[in-house]
């Protein structure tokens, strides 16, 4: 059965090529894969709220606990491997929420929240476990750097986001 293209499906963020599925007038075929949701319009506002809000609580808590998971080789060495998995993490929730909402706001959302948290794990109590601050060992350390790691996964998640977007607008207009 011949069909033919009415609307291209927008590609994912990281798909480069031609469009390899698109939306037909015809039904689809048993067993075969369309997709509509593309073409249609963005999420609402209030959607694109509650979404990013619950990711950046939810993804704030889960990386101010991991960012502290340091792998000692020696008393002088160590890799703060849970550092660059909570800066990945919180860098891929927030090009999911950007992308998925298509609202560059939406991308600074999660990690927004995530240093919010961080901040108040740090300093709201004196002493605190979760988010340590100092310079006199290797775990206070990682704490001062998760601040800077944050900021860096929030801009770039904020770039990403923004270019998926005009590349967006770009095909809309042809």
């Amino acid at each position: 059965m011949s069909r033919t293209a009415r609307t291209p499906v927008n590609p994912a963020p990281w798909h480069n090529g031609p469009e390899t599925e698109s939306v037909t007038d015809e039904p689809a075929e048993p067993g075969e894969i369309t997709s509509t949701t593309a073409a249609s319009a963005p999420p609402s506002t209030l959607s694109a709220v509650v979404t990013t809000v619950i990711t950046g609580l939810l993804i704030g808590s889960v990386a101010a606990v991991m960012h502290a998971n340091i792998w000692y080789l020696s008393e002088s060495v160590w890799l703060p491997w849970g550092l660059l998995f909570s800066g990945a993490l919180v860098w891929f929730a927030s090009v999911w929420c950007g992308t998925a909402t298509r609202r560059v706001w939406a991308a600074a959302v999660p990690g927004l929240l995530s240093y919010v948290l961080s901040w108040a794990f740090a300093y709201l109590k004196n002493g605190s476990a979760l988010v340590v601050t100092s310079w006199e060992a290797p775990i206070g350390m990682v704490g001062y750097a998760w601040f800077a790691v944050i900021f860096v996964a929030v801009m770039a998640a904020v770039i990403v986001t923004g270019r998926y977007i005009t590349k967006l607008r770009r095909q809309a207009r042809g």
